[in-house]
């Protein structure tokens, strides 16, 4: 049975983490003061793998108080009881993780679409949150999107707000030492613009290239180049290998601090030479699309045809995905590069 959080029951929240998206924080708020019990309008905020849903939604706990409670699926919901806890939710809930209410495999849909029948009748305002990729799936396998009509894409980060986020998580001074070529700024770095889906599936955020025109102005003007300090050269590095995921960016940046002391030569991308068999993709695009997912759930849905065993062993193997407690996720240093091999697959997009 699940049970849902009012305010301040345990929760863990990076306020510096909620506070990187005021635009879309701008608009929950306003789909928040436009809700009515006669014509609630859903919200979906949707994102990839650790690029901050949670504390976004969070952030909404002890804003509105007793009128909000926050329900984690921490794990793929097996039965219908947590329908339950949102009849006896106060008028607005916010329902984490919903890629949990799903599996892909016959039958695998029964408490999606329990979940959405209550939607479709319910005087409460849901606010849910999804990967990406699932949502995406949903999209266009279930046509998910109309149920939700406020659809918000987290964007990627730039290199400034990932800076501005994981300092501000020290008191002490943090060195940094240009141990690697120095660089002068990118003409081209890869942002992101939203687009509207086909079919009445909303709006997603794809890749985007921007360009910084400024290094060839000085260039043509005949100015000296200015280099980039070497702590805006780090941040600069770990935005471009963690594609503006502020969960991945704090994940590299963990593994390379060492002692207050943070090298440049020790940002690196983890870029394995991926050639995996259908099984082995499939098994990936499972494993990436839920997040974490358990060993047996994820036997549920390869059953009969595929044995997870061998597909986990060379996945780990490659060192893109590992399992714990929590269960088997892809690690946040090669979620580029498992996103860029499934896309190249045509499996997401």
């Amino acid at each position: 049975m699940f049970m849902y959080y009012p305010l301040h029951q345990g929760l863990s929240m990076d306020a510096g983490d909620a506070a990187l998206f005021p635009e879309e924080q701008a608009r929950l708020e306003e789909a928040i003061a436009l809700f009515s019990p006669a014509e609630p309008a859903h919200v979906a905020v949707v994102s990839e793998y650790l690029a901050g849903r949670t504390p976004f939604v969070q952030a909404l706990v002890p804003q509105y108080s007793d009128r909000i409670a926050f329900m984690p699926l921490y794990s793929v919901t097996h039965d219908t009881g947590f329908l339950d806890d949102l009849r006896r939710g106060p008028e607005i809930i916010v329902l984490g993780d919903c890629q949990n209410l799903f599996l892909r495999r016959i039958g695998g849909f029964e408490n999606l679409d329990a979940f959405l029948a209550f939607a479709a009748r319910t005087d409460r305002m849901l606010i849910t949150t999804w990967n990406v990729h699932a949502w995406n799936y949903l999209v266009q396998a279930r046509s998910i999107g109309a149920c939700f009509p406020v659809q918000i894409a987290l964007p990627r980060l730039g290199a400034g707000a990932i800076k501005k986020t994981i300092l501000s998580g020290y008191t002490r001074e943090i060195r940094f030492v240009e141990d690697a070529p120095s660089r002068t700024p990118v003409l081209l770095s890869l942002g992101e613009k939203e687009i509207t889906l086909p079919f009445g599936g909303g709006k997603t955020a794809v890749p985007w290239p921007d360009i910084n025109l400024a290094p060839l102005r000085v260039r043509l003007s005949g100015r000296r180049e200015e280099k980039v300090a070497v702590e805006d050269l780090v941040f600069e590095r770990l935005a471009r290998i963690a594609r503006g995921n502020i969960g991945v960016a704090r994940a590299v940046w963990s593994n390379c601090v060492d002692k207050d002391e943070v090298r440049v030569s020790t940002i690196q991308e983890n870029k394995p030479d991926l050639k995996l068999t259908v099984d082995e993709s499939f098994v990936l695009l499972v494993v990436l699309s839920m997040e974490r997912i358990g060993w047996s759930d994820l036997a549920r849905v390869l059953e009969p045809d595929i044995d997870p065993a061998p597909s986990l062993f060379r996945l780990k193997s490659l060192g893109i995905i590992g399992e714990g407690r929590q269960g088997i996720s892809v690690l946040p240093g090669a979620l580029g590069a498992v996103t860029d091999y499934l896309r190249k697959m045509r499996m997401v997009w």
